[in-house]
Order: structure tokens, then sequence, then C-alpha cells
């Protein structure tokens, strides 16, 4: 006989509540357990589970989560105890044998002792719904290549790894965990999929253990990354985690992605990067429901890695732009980056952080392959309304973005975004900015920091200013053509945006169905290429008033490269004010700095040290007109 709470009953229209909670077999030995369907359980303090004597193909568990039911735990201090096990089950929507996904167990090893343990496979179980809701069996391991689904579910051991410290994606920063409990409570694990002959196959993993609870500390460094993930039964909210008392060090989150049309299990075959996720701002507005703000995410490029966490090979374009990450669902794993080296190197996961909110809803979704095109070329948004997916309209809320392509010989693409706040400033931004997760030989990023110590960014944040000029850059292993171009546009504060080459002092633009081509030679172009918001050609992006006063200041400024003196001179009879010379190679690189020069009327600059070839000279008054210049030096 079976004593069991029919939460699925009780809870239809309230949440069950519990100060501490305690399931165990009843005195004459029959099983207790609760079923908890579509609904959550909250429990403020500590939960005691004694293991069923049925089992596990009858009701083993103490307490069974099931069609997006969770169990949220409060306090700080409470610890779990016991032998007895929670059972929640998640899907990987696409899988085979060589398919990877990050994870992050909700439950660990229970045993006498109480709290938050270790995790192995052992305590992964297939379901089996032809024998009822609560039925299943443990997955069996091989330490062959393949995992399979014939005749029972059977996980190769052989691609179960963790990444505990932070480190780089080198094959020697991950450790191994075999058949062991080797992943501690908050570490995520890898673990490739199961099925051979089926491609394409859904599979349901059953996770069966002692429920986590409570502070969980997982350690990261500046710009180097740590596995871990979401270690509760119950949704996590990234943004309350992100700007959590004691996180200040944590930077961006990365989430794993790969192409799963390739049947190979060798890194040097297997195309995947990382998806780059940053919360936006704090979600203080007393509903963390609502998905607002709902963060910003980028897809990864696509590039073959060999085991040093090098990357040989070309690139295969971009994963999936979904974004529905500010949620993340029970068993999702993901990395951790350290944006500096302040604090005590700690991010703290904690019960405060925990929500009910379904999978499937906006912001949250289990990792996975592209289902479908999320991303609409040349759409737009510009009003104060949207509508939702059933038709209703709300009030909208998303922050104004431009989504950047770059695009490598037609085929390397690096998805951008560059998001507009008022708050944010031309620097870093923590919560706005989001770092690049792959040095690649041929990349596009924003350059944000001083110039000595400027960091990669795929998301960056800005204040919109018409007139300001936002860097974009450019790394080129081989001479490529290079096509940019806006993909996606919300609520957009500018009319049209181009990419301004200050070298060739062209302008082209990028949105509204243009683009932009070049066709660029091996280097590094940290300098010479911006997103601007108008064009001084055309008459429409800039007033008639300012463009007079720009002719006048280029008419009367002049160059002259005095080449037997070794000097670049510059005459201003009229004397305006210039705020900075700055000469750059044709590469981009800043190779002579000057600021605040005042109203003199003559100016030299030593070019003796140069290397003989075409320089690009750019004053800047303090007006804000620039003048360009092209100086040839011979230095022979």
């Amino acid at each position: 006989m079976k004593n069991l709470l029919l939460f699925s009953t009780l809870l239809l229209s309230t949440t069950g509540v519990f100060a501490q909670l305690t399931v165990k077999p009843t005195s004459g030995g029959a099983d207790s357990y609760i079923y908890v369907n579509d609904e959550v359980v909250f429990v403020t303090q500590e939960i005691n589970l004694t293991r069923n004597i049925s089992g596990p193909a009858n009701t083993e568990a103490s307490i069974y989560l099931r069609n997006n039911g969770q169990l949220i735990q409060g306090g700080t201090t409470s610890t779990n105890s016991g032998d007895g096990q929670l059972s929640v089950q998640q899907n990987t929507p696409e899988t085979n044998a060589w398919a990877y996904y990050y994870w992050c167990s909700p439950v660990t090893h229970p045993a006498v002792a109480a709290g938050n343990r270790n995790f192995g496979v052992q305590h992964l179980y297939e379901p089996l719904p032809a024998f009822g809701v609560t039925a299943a069996q443990p997955a069996l391991t091989t330490t062959g290549r393949d995992g399979t689904i014939i005749p029972r579910m059977t996980i190769s051991t052989r691609w179960l790894y963790t990444h505990m410290n932070p480190g780089t994606e080198a094959e020697g920063n991950y450790q191994r965990m075999n058949s062991n409990n080797a992943a501690p409570a908050g570490y995520g694990f890898t673990m490739k999929g199961v099925g051979l002959v089926t491609p394409g196959h859904d599979q349901t993993y059953e996770f069966r253990g002692r429920p986590n609870t409570g502070t969980i500390m997982i350690p990261v460094a500046d710009q180097l990354m740590t596995l871990s993930g979401n270690p509760y039964p119950s949704a996590l909210d990234l943004n309350q985690l992100f700007y959590d008392s004691g996180n200040e060090e944590l930077g961006a989150l990365w989430f794993y992605d790969e192409d799963r049309n390739v049947n190979s299990h060798y890194y040097s075959q297997k195309p995947y990067g990382y998806g780059v996720w940053t919360p936006e701002t704090l979600d203080n507005d007393g509903n963390l429901s609502d998905n607002w703000p709902q963060g910003q995410y980028v897809a990864a490029p696509f590039y073959y890695y060999n085991a040093g966490g090098g990357h040989g090979g070309t690139q295969q374009g971009t994963g999936n732009t979904l974004n529905r990450k500010r949620y993340a669902p029970i068993g999702q794993g993901f990395m951790f980056v350290g944006n500096s080296n302040a604090g005590d190197g700690w991010i703290n996961i904690r019960n405060n952080q925990r929500l009910f909110y379904k999978e499937g809803n906006p912001g949250s979704v289990f990792q996975r392959p592209i289902e479908e095109n999320a991303v609409s070329e040349h759409s737009l948004n510009d009003g104060s309304t949207f509508s939702t997916s059933d038709g209703t309209v709300q009030p909208d809320y998303r922050t104004p973005i431009m989504r950047i392509w770059s695009i490598f010989d037609e085929a390397v693409t690096r998805d951008m975004v560059l998001a507009f706040y008022d708050q944010a400033t031309d620097g870093y931004d923590r919560g706005l900015d989001g770092l690049s997760a792959q040095d690649l030989k041929t990349d596009a990023y924003f350059p944000i920091g001083e110039d000595s110590d400027r960091k990669p960014y795929v998301i960056n944040g800005i204040k919109f200013d018409r007139n300001k000029q936002v860097p974009i850059a450019f790394k080129i292993k081989n001479q490529s053509k290079l096509d940019i171009k806006v993909v996606e546009e919300v609520k957009r504060p500018y009319t049209n945006a181009y990419i301004y080459d200050r070298v060739e002092n062209t302008y082209q633009q990028i949105n509204r169905g243009m683009s932009a081509t070049f066709n660029l030679p091996t280097g590094t172009y940290d300098n010479r290429f911006f997103i601007v918001f108008r064009n001084p050609n055309v008459k429409g992006d800039i007033s008639q008033t300012v463009l007079n006063g720009r002719q006048m200041v280029l008419d009367n400024v002049s160059f002259f490269q005095n080449n037997p003196q070794k000097q670049l001179e510059i005459n201003n009879p009229e004397g305006y004010v210039i705020k900075s010379a700055l000469v750059y190679d044709m590469n981009g690189k800043l190779v002579i700095q000057e600021k605040n020069l005042g109203d003199q009327t003559k100016y030299s600059f030593y070019t003796g040290n140069l290397s003989d070839g075409v320089y690009l000279v750019k004053l800047m008054t303090a007006d804000d007109i620039a003048i360009d210049y092209k100086a040839i030096v011979h230095n022979k």
C-alpha cells in the first residue's frame, strides 16, 4: 500500500508551503511520496527524506516533480538530510551519440550525512512511462565511445567531464568523472547523448537524489571560465544571481553550442563554440517573473578546436540566437566568466535567486541547437508597444539594440549586439558588456578599455549620441572579403547607421537592407573602423550649418609632409583650437598621438622614426570637426 500526497490535486490553485518537510514510509512500511504536477512546493527550512523500499520501477523516490513541477527552499543555513530521493526530469530536444550538452545536477548523492554532496552518473535514470509516471530504472553505462537507447538507455562515461577551476577551453582544464560521484554541488558537467540510429531523437533523463539547497560557491577568475549551472530543482534567476551581493567578479555567462549535424567525437572535427549572455540592468521593479530585462545574447561562432584549446580549420557560421536565458531551467549548465580580480574570487549561488518559472515560457529554454530563425534580417520595431505570440499587445520594455553580423568570405559569421542604455559609458559597464568567448584568428569585436588594456567584447552597451563613433575591430588571418550588416533593430534611436573607414574616409550604410563591404589583407584593425550614426556626405544626416562650418575649417587648414626635414607640418592660419592630432598607419595602428594642442597657427611632428609608407593624419577641433590628410613618408 502506498501513502500518496496528491499535490497534483491539492496545488491546482495554491502553493504548498512548509516550514520543514519530512517524507518517509509509514510505520507499517508502506511507501510515502509527494507527487507535484505543474506546481511549486516551497519549504522555508530543511527537508528530510527516507527512501521507500519499493524498487525504482515503482515508488523508490520520496518527491516526484513532473510537468514543470518545482521545489524551492528558503533560508541560508538549512541542510537536507536522509537517504531518500527527489525525482525530476529534463529532456534534450535533439540528441545523438555525438551531441554534447552541458548539465548541472539538481540533486546529489543521498547518504546519512546531511548537506549537499557530489553527483555522479549513477543518479541518472531512464523513465519507464509504460509502467507509470513514477517508474524508472537506473541508466546503464559504458566505457565505449557511443551511448545508446537500445535496448536500454546507456550513457558513455568517456565524455563525462567537469571544469571546476577557472581556466580556458584547453582539454587539460577538464577533469574526467568516469562513473564516480565527482561533480560537487553547483559544478556542471559535460555529457554526450545517446542513440546511434535516430539522430534528432529527444531523450528524457531523470535525476534522482537528495535535492540541493543553500549557498553554493563557485570560483572565477578574470577572463577565465568555470563550468557551473543551475544546481536546484527549480528555475534560477540569472539576473538576481549576477547582481547578488558578493558576485561582483562575475562578468558574463557563456552557453555551449555546437553543429549537431556533424557525427564526430573529436575536437578537430566537431564545430562548436559559446554564446554570450549578459543580464543588462538589475531587475528591481518588484516583479521578477516578467522577463524584463531579459538580457542580451549573441550566438556562438562555430569553430574546430584542438586539445590544446587552440583552433584550426574554418569557422562554420553562427549557432542558436534564441535569447531565452534569464531563467535557467532545471539541469542547465553554463560557464561562469570572471571580469576582474577584485573581490574574493567566488560566485555565490543562493536560495534567494530561485523562483517558480516554467520552462518553455519566453525566458526559460534548455540550451539547444537552432530550432527556428530567431533573427529576422532587417526586422524593425520602433513603437512603444509590441504584439506577443498569443496576439496580445504589451508595453515594449525591450532595450534599443542593433544586431550586427560581420561575415568573412561569405561564410564565417560573428554575431554582435550594440545596445543603448542611458546609464552606459564608453568604457566597460558590468552587466551591459559581454566579453567575447573565443579568441579566433579571424574575428570581429568591440575593443573596450584603455588603449593599453583593450579587451574584445561582442555585446557593447553605450549611451546613444548621434555624434558618437563606436570602434569596431577586426582580425584577419588571411586576406578576406568582409561584409558588415545590421540584421535586427529594436526601438532604434537613430535613423541610419554606417561603417566609417577613417583611413579611406568613407561611409557605408549597414542598416535598412544595406551592407558595407571591404577587402582586407592580413592584420589587426583596432583603430580604423567605427560605427557612426550620421554621414557628413548626406545632407539629411547633418545640418547645412554644420556642413558649412566644417568646410571652412577644411579650407583653412593645410598639411605638408616635409620628408627632407623628416617632419609633418600643419598650417592653421585662422587659429582653430585643435583638440587632438592622431597619426595611423594603414592597418589602423596609432603611431603618433598629441592632445590639447591649442590654437597655434603652425605645428610640426617628427616622422623620422616611421617606416616608409602611407599614413592617415587626423586632426580634431574643439568643435569636433575632423580633418583628414594622407601623408606619404620617405625616410631613405
